[in-house]
């Protein structure tokens, strides 16, 4: 019995021992000559496994060097075992050695062209060195050696949907429905795709073939979102309440739907939706702040604050607390919401915004100086300091007046966030507002040194060139890139006109202006300036107009509303002449 046990022990040592003999073997000795007839050495599955099973356990601790050596030993063990060949190249991915990895890929393809498995690696490799083109290749070849194969088209719409390529994923989720017009995830891709592209009916027909396919609430509720662009409201109902019978408790979608109705003016029916969801819903404070806020919507805010209390006396959530003072805040009490404001501790995430409401109902209340005292603690303490604190204290400052307490603020918060572009971009608009705009563009152009895709900082910079009337051709490059980065923002766009018009390129300007003035319907700068290309264009009827609309925004006694009375009063005289 006792030579049994010896013998189990030491069966794994004798078992490793010959596996370490082979290993040795093939690294160092020089091969023997062998006799022409004699075959090739068979594989040794035993210490192939072993190794191999080594580097998994160190993969798994995540000991990639020592998995790389475990199996590079097992694959000397069993040269051609597929499963031990596709865990090299990954663990060199791991270790930064992608080029060898490639290097190793590239090898086997030599011998095996046709593996469609090694290319597949050898695509996720590339894709991980972002070398995007050449893992494209790699599945358009396995397309190519297998024509009614679908996996790598599907992952080459996936890789071109990753880089925002929509034309080319769509082309290829095209070639997928040739083989099989019944692929779920090609419909799915398809649906958002033509979503992104505001294709709508396309992209709701899609949803439809993937739904009938394969059904799920999820993909439901994407199509929903077609429904909404379309404006057709009672059908985006009806998906919501479709789901809400499978699934009663769904926040989400309940609240949806609250919302929806709520635009629809149905506030009836919004009721009776989030009372039932308050009564299905396992998380009663959520329920309660959706009604809460129901009841802020139709102007019953002694409901919301009654409701908002009972809840808090049920749980002290911070979220529930900071909307009850943002309440109390709307109906003026402002002793109150300060008291409920100072209960939210520098823990939570409500946390800054409290202090923010702090700071907003002080000024309101003409307490300043607490104001003020409130943010030094803050900033003082490096728990709660934020790039934003600091930004709001410098503000109080500049409004007594005290810029250079305000400049000592953003060089504390700059030594504090040395790498916050935007904290510098915000010191840039401080040094505007103080009339320092020579120091203001100086600090912004810092800014784009360091982020060249800040959009905000490349407007500015601009802009300010083109008031100016210099280096024209950089601001139109400068602006240019900032519409791209904010193709949306009406203030972007109003830059775009001016630049254009300081160019003599009025018939550009008009365009650009006319498009700020579609997105940003209440800014009195970009009517002036439209009315200004206006009368550089001939069109002097629609000039005045856009300067009286410039009028009806500004305020009265301000020097800008003045200056332009002035400049209508002269050329609607000249008009008449």
């Amino acid at each position: 019995m006792k030579n049994l046990f010896l013998l189990l022990y030491l069966l794994p040592a004798l078992l490793l021992a010959g596996c370490q003999a082979k290993v040795q073997q093939s690294q160092f000795q020089p091969p023997q000559s062998q006799p022409v007839e004699e075959t090739a050495e068979e594989p040794d599955y035993s210490c192939a496994y072993f190794y191999f099973l080594w580097g998994r356990q160190a993969e798994l601790a995540m000991q990639f060097s020592e998995a790389l050596d475990a199996y590079e030993k097992a694959l000397i063990c069993d040269p051609d075992a597929d499963y031990i060949i596709r865990k090299i190249p990954v663990l060199l991915l791991r270790l930064e050695r992608g080029d060898e990895a490639v290097s190793l890929l590239k090898s086997y393809l030599k011998k095996k062209p046709a593996d469609a498995g090694i290319r597949m690696l050898l695509a996720r490799v590339f894709i991980g060195l972002a070398r995007y083109d050449e893992a494209a290749e790699q599945y358009r070849a396995i397309h190519r050696q297998e024509p009614e194969e679908i996996t790598a088209l599907m992952l080459l719409s996936e890789l071109y949907l990753n880089q925002d390529k929509l034309p080319e994923a769509e082309k290829t989720l095209q070639e997928v429905m040739r083989v099989d017009s019944e692929s779920y995830p090609a419909h799915v891709l398809l649906g958002r795709i033509y979503l992104s592209n505001r294709q709508l009916d396309q992209s709701l027909a899609a949803y439809d073939k993937a739904l009938e396919l394969n059904w799920s609430s999820e993909l439901l509720l994407e199509k929903s979102e077609v429904y909404r662009l379309q404006e057709r409201y009672e059908e985006m109902n009806s998906i919501y309440r479709e789901i809400l019978k499978d699934d009663p408790g769904n926040e989400r979608v309940s609240l949806s739907l609250i919302n929806s109705l709520l635009l629809l003016n149905q506030e009836e029916q919004a009721l009776a939706e989030l009372e039932r969801f308050k009564a299905e819903s396992d998380h009663s404070n959520r329920a309660d702040l959706s009604m809460a806020r129901f009841y802020v919507r139709m102007k019953k805010y002694e409901q919301a604050i009654d409701l908002l209390r009972s809840s808090l006396s049920k749980n002290s959530a911070p979220d529930t607390r900071y909307l009850l003072a943002v309440v109390l805040t709307q109906t003026k009490q402002y002793e109150k919401a300060l008291g409920e404001l100072q209960l939210i501790g520098k823990d939570t995430e409500e946390y800054e915004n409290a202090v923010g409401l702090q700071v907003r109902i002080l000024r309101i209340m003409d307490r300043t100086e607490q104001a003020i005292e409130l943010l030094e603690r803050v900033v003082q303490d490096e728990e709660t300091r934020s790039p934003d604190m600091y930004v709001m204290l410098a503000a109080l400052y500049q409004l007594q007046d005290n810029t250079e307490l305000g400049r000592s603020t953003f060089d504390r918060a700059m030594s504090a966030f040395p790498g916050d572009e935007q904290l510098l971009y915000e010191y840039g608009l401080f040094l505007d507002t103080a009339g320092k705009q020579d120091e203001a563009l100086t600090v912004m152009q810092e800014v784009i040194k360091r982020q060249p895709e800040h959009g905000e900082a490349l407007n500015y910079v601009g802009y300010s060139w083109a008031d100016r009337s210099m280096n024209l051709d950089q601001a139109l490059e400068y602006i240019r890139r900032a519409v791209e980065l904010k193709p949306e923002n009406g203030y972007v766009r109003d830059s775009l006109g001016w630049v254009f018009y300081r160019l003599g390129r009025y018939e550009e300007a008009r365009q650009a202006l006319e498009e700020a003035v579609r997105l940003s319907e209440e800014d009195p700068t970009i009517f002036e300036h439209l009315g200004d290309v206006y009368f550089a264009l001939g069109r002097k009827e629609e000039g005045l107009a856009a300067y009286r609309k410039a009028l009806s925004l500004l305020e009265e006694g301000g020097d800008a509303r003045k200056n332009l009375e002035e400049k209508v009063r002269y050329l609607a005289g000249q008009e008449k002449k």
